[in-house]
């Protein structure tokens, strides 16, 4: 087999094991205190605790940091709002399109308003895997992940009803690394397999916009495929704001 052929089999690996994945897990689900068809979505920033976060863990990651005199705990506390903030941004964005009156609101102001629904959710662990690890070793070593716990609760004159409870999960994907060059990168010697499985996964890692950004739009996704399926339950699946 030649080099351009292993290469393309490398592709084609890529293209078939790098894709990223996540699921939700339903824990609960009630009635709602009113059967009419709500008038607004608040979605809140998700809770995160800086302790649950664990950043890059790469050599060179490390090195950098220590360098440059980063403040590791202070890049926590970003990557949590950063992330709190783009899922929360995403939701409302595919609520909204999707017909509904939907708003990110910033944590710790109530919502104004009756018969409205209430998303919120924390974060139960942040992880940006090691990224020189994934792309050199490949097929999920060092791999990212995003858990978190979410509700939905109802506002009606007569209080607050949770009326669903879940969980998401979502992991990058897995790619291959220098070990899938096999002949080609043991023939050319150890330094250039590792630079031939590099350059092989390259284009791959290229797509994520960042660790916690892809998944973070794949956490939003699954928020709203659940809030989906609840509101196709109850008959609230209408097309047009208000109607």
């Amino acid at each position: 087999m030649t080099v351009l052929e292993r290469t393309w089999l490398v592709l084609l690996a890529v293209a078939a094991a790098g894709c990223a994945g996540a699921t939700a897990t339903l824990q609960n689900r009630s009635i709602p205190l009113a059967q009419s068809r709500p008038s607004s979505i608040v979605v809140y920033p998700f809770a995160a605790d800086p302790s649950d976060i664990t950043l890059n863990q790469s050599i060179i990651q490390r090195a950098y940091r220590n360098m440059s005199g980063e403040n590791i705990d202070a890049q926590q506390i970003k990557l949590a709002r950063d992330t709190a903030e783009n899922v929360c941004l995403e939701i409302v964005s595919t609520l909204q399109k999707e017909g509904w009156s939907a708003t990110c609101l910033e944590r710790g102001t109530p919502p104004v308003g009756d018969n409205l629904l209430v998303v919120d959710g924390e974060f139960k662990d942040i992880n940006e895997g090691n990224r020189l690890r994934r792309l050199v070793i490949g097929f999920g070593a060092g791999a990212s992940s995003i858990d978190a716990s979410v509700s939905m609760y109802q506002k009606s004159s007569d209080g607050y009803q949770k009326l669903l409870d879940f969980t998401t999960h979502a992991e990058s994907g897995k790619m291959p690394g220098a070990a899938v060059t096999g002949g080609a990168g043991a023939a050319a010697g150890a330094g250039a397999a590792v630079i031939v499985g590099a350059n092989a996964g390259l284009g791959a890692i290229k797509t994520y916009k960042s660790s916690t950004g892809e998944l973070g739009d794949k956490t939003a996704k699954e928020v709203v495929d659940q809030l989906n399926g609840y509101f196709s339950q109850q008959g609230w699946m209408q097309t047009q704001s208000g109607t």
